[in-house]
């Protein structure tokens, strides 16, 4: 849209008032055709721009990309790299190609990105390069933005992206598998060190006036590793001490390093589960609805197996200047030193904060919910155990030793229920 949508008043009251530009905003949809990518993404900075040259007290353009713009490489600089082909290019047969003819040049023109979302974003930064000459700019890339490490509060998040979307999947008990390489890391950054960055970053280009574009990767790995394998092993564990009231399975499941594996795990444990559970709910009445939510969620976790399958190394060099630069009291304030994070308990609260402002459930509800929680563990233990007697009994059937490998089993149960603590058996007979 020409002049951002702004009347010419308000056009007037920016150029003459505005000194500092954050500019924020994009489609992040993995999945956007090219086309709206082009508008949102690469249109919208440019006319974002446009807007900043009439700003007399211009000090500070902070444009947010991302990380993964140039996700093509192994290795990500501080540098805008060259496209093969140029933003304005892209943008005139945007304009004039329908959306099958893109999709027929899509691969060839995103040269290796999963997205047009990256690409978009990569290009963008060229169009600021290029159209920007003169101005105060910066660019800063963070990698996956998560939950606060401390502001407004540690665990606050407020958007479902890939993690919180693993937190609440996994605690549900829906996501059983997932294709992901466990030794590589993960490249995450709290969404309060990002916001702290990017004032840091208009205070320091407001100030100095470095020439050219300056370029932040706002990235993890390369100064406080954790890989996924890790997480695996502590967020699991954390996710059952704080619960959602709504967990439909008990949390489990496993991280796959294979295609194949990983492929037959989901029919196993995703589709036939989904399609049982709607069959079940069809025949007595009700709404169908696993189906289709193990579908969104299949369709979510295809987008992120490049980046859970794949490692890149992000030079950070700029970043650790800027910080640097900061006295004793700025650094305390404005604190983007990932460096000290000590990421089990900053996964707890991203757990917590998750169930609290995401799936809005109060702290005071978790007796009930860990309570629901030992109820789904002792069915999961003893629906596995029916399957596996039933199992033994047909493979044995016809063998006199079958009836007591079969009461062997029966006993081993009853035996197991009779060892259980008396108020657990209450609360599974009365529930």
């Amino acid at each position: 849209m020409p002049e951002l949508g702004l009347s010419q008043s308000d056009t007037n009251m920016l150029a003459k008032q505005v000194s500092v530009v954050f500019h924020s905003a994009a489609t992040v949809r993995f999945d956007e055709p090219l086309k709206k990518s082009v508008v949102l993404n690469m249109l919208g900075t440019r006319r974002v721009l446009e807007l900043s040259k009439k700003m007399s007290k211009l000090a500070a353009f902070i444009h947010v990309s991302t990380a993964y713009s140039y996700c093509n490489r192994k290795e990500i600089d501080e540098i805008i790299y060259p496209e093969n082909v140029s933003p304005q290019k892209v943008i005139d047969i945007a304009e004039w190609m329908d959306e099958s003819m893109l999709e027929s040049i899509l691969p060839k023109l995103m040269d290796g990105r999963p997205t047009t979302y990256h690409y978009s974003k990569a290009l963008a930064e060229h169009i600021l390069a290029t159209e920007g000459s003169g101005l105060p700019l910066a660019i800063v890339r963070p990698s996956i933005v998560t939950a606060a490490f401390k502001e407004p509060m540690p665990g606050w998040v407020d958007g479902v992206n890939g993690p919180s979307t693993f937190i609440i999947m996994t605690g549900k008990g829906l996501l059983r598998t997932m294709l992901v390489y466990k030794g590589s890391v993960v490249d995450w950054m709290p969404v309060d060190m990002v916001a702290n960055l990017l004032l840091t970053t208009a205070w320091h280009i407001g100030t100095h006036r470095p020439d050219g574009v300056k370029v932040y990767n706002c990235t993890s790995g390369d100064l406080n590793k954790v890989t996924w394998l890790d997480i695996h092993r502590t967020a699991t564990p954390i996710i059952n001490r704080f619960p959602s009231l709504h967990v439909i399975r008990y949390p489990g499941g496993s991280f796959k390093s294979h295609s194949v594996h990983n492929k037959l795990a989901i029919k196993l444990f995703h589709t036939l589960p989904a399609y049982v559970v709607d069959t079940l709910t069809w025949v007595f009445g009700h709404k169908t609805e696993f189906v289709s939510l193990v579908k969104r969620m299949e369709r979510a976790s295809g987008f992120l197996e490049y980046f859970t399958t794949y490692e890149w190394k992000f030079k950070c060099n700029n970043l650790i200047e800027l910080r640097d630069l900061q006295n004793s009291v700025d650094r305390k304030l404005f604190d983007f030193d990932i460096r000290q994070v000590e990421w089990i308990p900053y996964l707890e609260s991203y757990v917590k904060g998750v169930r609290k402002f995401l799936l809005h459930e109060d702290d005071s509800t978790l007796p009930v919910a860990r309570r629901r929680l030992m109820r789904l563990y002792y069915a999961e233990l003893l629906a596995k155990t029916a399957v596996f007697l039933g199992i033994v009994h047909m493979l044995l059937t016809k063998t006199s030793l079958s009836q007591h490998l079969l009461w062997f089993f029966i006993n081993l149960t009853f035996h197991i229920m009779q060892r259980m603590p008396k108020s657990w058996l209450r609360y599974l007979m009365s529930h």
